[in-house]
């Protein structure tokens, strides 16, 4: 599922395309750079939530603002490289992690259930490099993997709203954490499934 196929995601686009993508390239800033300031935002995210959920929500807005920014900076500016896209997909998994990390902070202040939740949690990301590794090994081999409803973009948009929701119902915290990181096991698990068996149906119709 990409952002470019819905109404919001093409304004989210067009959005950056005129106002931040003319300030970062008016500062010479290159595309690595950016990607490099996503990941020093993603970094900061579990920080974030140990203070409060708006800055964690604020942090991991910023983070996927430069993920997109990067990309999109490289194609305007003609220093779109083979590496960049590596580098950019590597940092990704870094990201990914700490997005993971500030949400798990707000188990562990709250102080219940803290070794459920972690286990939980390590299912979420097992399934999230899952999702990345399978699409990587399928272009390895010349094939399509990239399928599926939980796509990186689509993952930061519900980790955005999960924020959001915890940062306005404070008082529902709890059982928002648990909904939320219930369904994203689920679709982050249900996503690794259909890209493997998107990619068995490749490899069966070359046969």
């Amino acid at each position: 599922m990409s952002l470019r196929d819905c109404s919001l995601g093409r304004l989210y686009y067009r959005g950056l395309e005129k106002a931040v993508l003319p300030w970062i390239k008016n500062r010479g800033i290159t595309p690595n750079r950016v990607t490099f300031a996503g990941l020093i935002f993603a970094v900061m995210v579990p920080l974030g939530f140990s203070a409060h959920a708006f800055w964690g929500l604020l942090l991991i807005m910023l983070a996927g603002i430069a993920d997109t920014a990067d990309g999109l900076l490289a194609r305007d500016t003609g220093l779109k490289s083979d590496f960049g896209a590596f580098l950019d997909s590597t940092l990704d998994r870094i990201s990914d992690t700490f997005f993971l990390m500030g949400f798990w902070v707000l188990f562990w202040l709250d102080g219940r259930w803290v070794l459920e939740a972690t286990i939980l949690f390590f299912l979420v990301i097992i399934s999230i490099y899952l999702i990345s590794y399978v699409k990587a090994r399928a272009e390895a081999a010349g094939l399509d993997g990239d399928t599926g409803i939980m796509t990186r973009p689509v993952r930061v948009v519900y980790l955005l709203v999960w924020a959001f929701l915890l940062m306005v119902f404070p008082g529902t915290a709890e059982a928002l954490l648990w909904i939320g990181l219930s369904v994203f096991l689920i679709a982050c698990t249900f996503t690794a499934g259909q890209r493997i068996v998107y990619i068995r149906d490749q490899f069966s119709f070359r046969i």
